[in-house]
């Protein structure tokens, strides 16, 4: 039986109540079709019918809402600089605050705050709230390059309020090194971080708990964590747990000590697209794993719910580069992956780490690639990660290892399996390849903050074998570039999607 969605949800349109619904037909273990089919193919082959079925969403905030702060500039800009004062008034540059937090705390709804360039104190608590109507943002002045170091201040920059009431502010384009924790810490709703230079914390870089609602985390450098810390396990680039409606895209991932980006704790409709991830110590992206009981809602066993992850591009982890744990219907599609699962698991990792047990149900994996030379498996399904394995639709991906693909399905006792047996036996990957991709560029990324518009990181060759053998798929509609998706054949495998 289907289980409710999160009781934090009811609120909300009927449409997941919906999604769900016709999600949990689906009975396909090797579907070679779009969730939107009908002929799929069955876990031990056999065809099945299934009803047409809406995508799932991950995020309600679109690409093109994903930077609107209604009602910004509507009130009163404050200024501060490094030489000013806090007995100033701060409306004028001539008459600046000293410090950020004197603004942050002085700010009124639709106001802006103007940091001249230098560098500031960090440590900063955002309790000053805008409206919906009246956003507030922070920014440097004049593009100005302006620090903020939270030196040994617990997070750097900490959203929080005793009521946990929407913030409906955006903090964009500063450099924010260190911080004994996090460097930004959200609690809640209605935050966006955006172009930011964020690094050398000890602990997750960005972190976001159950009453972080309506978040944007995009066009940020989050890079070099767990600097002084021996506690790897809790250091991601983005850390979320019970969080709802978040969109996390086109930031620049690198040298993460763990998981590069992740939700669980009944966090529901995220979205993780566009992105790019280099040189990451565990799983490059995950939906789900493992969270403790006393913080997951009553009643709500899946570590995540209604969530995608779309069109990244992975390099150099030593796990999984894609992962899925205890999930409720979950998406990965058009991803690509290089050097992936260097040491651990598989580069592809289905695993059951919940504190309740609880398998994932209604999981799609399409369209996908992966390059690896660590002759590790290229999927691992682990004990008891699906609680049917008929709601495990993974199929039209793409495999390269020149020491030969295989997988591994623990249930079923699959160790080392090449492809063509694996595809008798399971029923799964009917219309996958095993072919090199033929990545047109596959230099580790450096520092340099891919461009939006224009990354070329793990693009396709011309000759390259991805191009056209994708499945349309209706929660798919742009590459990691903006470039659209046909809306009939030509997907391309993968994160990019080639002009003709």
């Amino acid at each position: 039986m289907k289980p409710a969605y999160p009781t934090h949800l009811f609120k909300k349109s009927a449409l997941s109540l919906v999604i769900a619904a016709t999600l949990s037909a689906c009975v396909s273990g090797g579907s070679g079709t779009s969730a939107s089919s009908g002929a799929q193919v069955s876990q031990n082959g056999a065809p099945t019918t299934t009803s047409a079925t809406t995508p799932i969403t991950g995020s309600t905030i679109s690409m093109s809402q994903a930077l609107e702060t209604p009602g910004a500039g509507t009130g009163p800009t404050l200024y501060v600089s490094t030489t000013g004062s806090n007995s100033n008034n701060g409306l004028t540059p001539e008459t600046p605050l000293q410090t950020i937090q004197q603004a942050v705390d002085m700010v009124r709804p639709g106001g802006t705050i103007e940091v001249m360039g230098g560098t500031y104190a960090g440590g900063i608590t955002i309790s000053n709230p805008g409206t919906a109507s009246a956003w507030i943002v922070m920014e440097p002045y004049q593009n100005e390059a302006v620090t903020i170091d939270g030196g040994s201040a617990m997070n750097n920059l900490f959203f929080t309020n005793a009521t946990n009431a929407p913030s409906y502010w955006e903090v964009k384009g500063f450099t924010l090194p260190s911080a004994l924790q996090y460097g930004v810490q959200i609690d809640t709703p209605d935050v966006k971080i955006v172009n930011n230079n964020i690094y050398y914390t000890d602990y997750s870089i960005v972190k976001l708990v159950s009453t972080a609602h309506n978040i944007v985390i995009w066009g940020n450098e989050l890079h070099d964590n767990n600097h002084a810390s021996a506690q790897a396990y809790v250091t991601k680039a983005v850390d979320m747990v019970g969080s709802v409606n978040v969109l996390v895209a086109h930031n620049n991932v690198y040298n993460i000590s763990d998981i590069g980006l992740y939700c669980k704790g009944n966090a529901t409709d995220i979205t993780f697209a566009d992105n790019t991830l280099n040189n990451i110590g565990s799983r490059g992206i995950m939906l789900g794993q493992s969270t403790g009981v006393q913080f997951l809602q009553p009643g709500e066993t899946y570590e995540s719910y209604n969530s995608i992850i779309k069109n990244n591009v992975i390099t150099n982890d030593q796990s999984a580069c894609l992962a899925e744990s205890s999930s409720y219907d979950a998406e990965i599609y058009n991803n690509s992956c290089y050097n992936a699962a260097i040491v651990h698991h598989g580069a592809i990792f289905l695993s059951n780490e919940s504190a309740l047990q609880q398998a994932g149900t209604n999981v799609y994996i399409r369209n996908n690639i992966v390059e690896d030379s660590s002759s590790l498996p290229m999927v691992v399904i682990a004990p008891h990660a699906m609680t049917n394995y008929a709601t495990l639709h993974i199929n039209h991906n793409m495999y390269y290892d020149p020491a030969g693909v295989t997988f591994e399905w623990d249930d079923k006792n699959i160790y080392n399996m090449p492809f063509n047996t694996w595809q008798q036996t399971t029923g799964l990957e009917l219309n996958s390849i095993v072919a090199n991709p033929l990545y047109a560029n596959i230099t580790p990324m450096g520092t340099v903050m891919p461009s939006i518009t224009g990354n070329t990181v793990l693009s396709l060759s011309p000759a390259s074998p991805a191009i056209n053998a994708g499945v349309v798929l209706p929660s798919v509609t742009h590459d990691i570039n903006g470039v659209s998706r046909p809306s009939t054949g030509s997907y391309d495998m993968g994160a990019y999607q080639s002009v003709s």
